[in-house]
């Protein structure tokens, strides 16, 4: 019996380490998950002081928008948060939804990034209006704390008749 014990007890630890590595990772995508649904809600509330409690605030944080007219970087906090208020300012929704799917999430220590299809409905007066497109955002942790640091946006192109979609 004593044979058997270290090895036992070996393999019990690294499974026991195991599952508790898992559910910490789980826990942190969450966590990184809850951030980008919170700078959503601040969009849809046109709060800029909650977009920017979601977001790094450096030199380095940059936002890519890629649609049908072209493409656009802004570099620096100071781009950023400039575009994002001056759009809050002037752009109102009314009844907003906005949906993530086919979320993947990769961490790896204080870095994380995401990938999903980011959906928006909302409505202005009598029309209605619709955003759909693929988003990809970096992210740092900070004194325990995930931010958004990079975040690109990407409309998602009509797909064209007999072209396999892997080719897109």
């Amino acid at each position: 019996m004593k044979r058997y014990f270290w090895p036992v007890l070996t393999l019990f630890v690294l499974f026991a380490t195991s599952c508790q590595q898992e559910a910490g990772l789980e826990k942190e995508k969450e966590a990184i998950l809850a951030v980008l649904q919170e700078e959503a809600a601040a969009l849809a509330a046109s709060d800029f002081d909650r977009f920017r409690a979601t977001h790094i605030q450096d030199s380095q944080e940059t936002r890519v928008e890629l649609g049908i007219y072209g493409y656009h970087i802004y570099q620096g906090w100071e781009e950023v948060g400039t575009l994002m208020k001056d759009y809050l300012e002037g752009h109102q929704m009314n009844d907003p939804i906005n949906r993530k799917e086919n979320v993947l999430i990769k961490v790896t220590g204080n870095s994380a990034w995401l990938t999903c299809d980011n959906i928006w409905k909302a409505s202005s007066g009598e029309s209605q209006t619709e955003n759909n497109n693929l988003q990809i955002v970096f992210f740092e942790k900070i004194e325990g704390e995930w931010k958004i640091s990079f975040a690109t946006y990407y409309s998602k192109p009509e797909p064209v008749e007999g072209i396999h979609e892997s080719f897109y």
